[in-house]
């Protein structure tokens, strides 16, 4: 009998690519058909083409698996396609999805929008990762920012069903999702295994519509001893991988309209677990012009003031925002705020983005629907409104 494992999730869109991954539960082929609806509402119109797919036999113990991955290319930027995943094996054995919406990158110039969300195996039930997949799926972004700790034990392989790719079926079979290594990831082959980015895979970068977005993997920059965190005994500056990496992406970036950061240990957050040592890269990112930052590791939300030279500056300071997403738990709140906090609250959550031209729009939604903050930040009427 053949099965999915993992039911098929989209990786890495582009204006004019997109790839499609899945998991069986032994060696079998893979072939995807799609096509490309030309009405909003119409239905089964379309060209219907079907693709041939890698496959890539993994273990996990001593069971094997099949990872199914192919990328579609040749597509229109802007435009919406269906399509549908199917395997089989030479027992007889065959499995089939459903079909699935996906989207092309939009154009430059295109108003966007992009869900935040992270700590799917933090400390809280598995009902709340649910339910913050379903309100991420009320909203419909284009795609989806995993800001670390998606799962409890990297190393765990059922752990990446469990808290990740089960109760987010419905939303990664339709919605991108760019995930950046937490320390529950546990660096582990896993991860790579998973996600079809560039390598090294732990770090990268895309544009999106006039964005420019650059996820870091923040446990190569601080290791922890003794509990307590580390600059990595190589340093972050150049020469080192990851930070001549971040430059040239950063100063390679200026005609992008709006630049984006996301990373998991956080610089700044009046809970516990504030990473001092993160801070080596405020200057970098400052210098470059980014606007916000993304981070979690402390399982509450918390978002700050713009901050430039570790202080306070309304017109060009960037916005750290903790999204610790569906593991925040009430007991994790500090009472006390820091003097960078603008507003903070311990409940789980994601964070709904939307961008059009010079204007962008935060909203931070609990797992029950409600709305608790918002930010706007309008390049063509600056400071900041909080």
């Amino acid at each position: 009998m053949l099965s999915f494992i993992k039911t098929p999730y989209l990786q890495w869109p582009t204006r004019d690519a997109v790839t499609i991954m899945w998991e069986t539960s032994s060696e079998a082929t893979g072939e995807v058909t799609y096509y490309a609806t030309e009405r909003v509402h119409a239905t089964g119109t379309g060209r219907f083409e079907s693709v041939v797919v890698s496959e890539r036999m993994v273990r996990e113990n001593s069971r094997p698996r099949c990872i199914h991955t192919v990328t579609l290319d040749g597509l229109l930027s802007g435009s919406s396609y269906h399509y549908q995943v199917r395997s089989d094996n030479d027992r007889g054995g065959h499995c089939e999805s459903a079909s699935h919406p996906l989207r092309t990158g939009p154009e430059e110039h295109t108003p966007f929008s992009f869900a935040v969300t992270s700590e799917t195996g933090g400390t809280c039930s598995d009902d709340n990762n649910r339910e913050i997949f379903t309100q991420i799926a009320r909203y419909r972004p284009d795609f989806l920012l995993m800001v670390g700790d998606a799962v409890c034990h990297g190393k765990k392989y059922s752990d990446w069903n469990r808290f990740f790719f089960d109760p987010g079926q419905h939303v990664l079979a339709r919605t991108p999702f760019f995930l950046v290594p937490g320390n529950h990831e546990e660096n582990a082959s896993w991860y790579y295994d998973l996600v079809a980015y560039p390598e090294p895979k732990n770090y990268y970068a895309f544009r999106y519509g006039n964005t420019h977005f650059i996820g870091l993997d923040s446990t190569a920059i601080v290791t922890y001893q003794d509990g307590k965190p580390h600059l990595n005994e190589k340093g972050f500056g150049p020469g080192e991988p990851q930070y001549d990496f971040l430059i040239r992406e950063l100063s390679s970036s200026n005609d992008a309209a709006w630049k984006v950061v996301f990373f998991h240990y956080p610089p700044y957050v009046s809970a516990d677990y504030q990473v001092d040592e993160m801070r080596i890269l405020c200057p970098i990112l400052e210098q470059y012009g980014v606007d916000v930052v993304f981070n979690s590791h402390t399982i509450v939300y918390e978002r700050s003031h713009p901050l430039r030279n570790n202080g306070l500056d309304l017109m060009k300071g960037i916005v750290y925002v903790v999204a610790g997403g569906a593991g925040a738990c009430p007991q994790w709140f500090h009472h006390t705020r820091a003097w960078h906090t603008a507003h903070a609250v311990a409940v789980p959550h994601m964070v709904q983005v939307s961008i059009a031209g010079t204007r962008l729009e935060m909203h931070a939604i609990d797992y029950e629907g409600r709305l608790f903050d918002q930010m706007i930040i309008d390049k063509s009427n600056r400071p900041t409104v909080m």
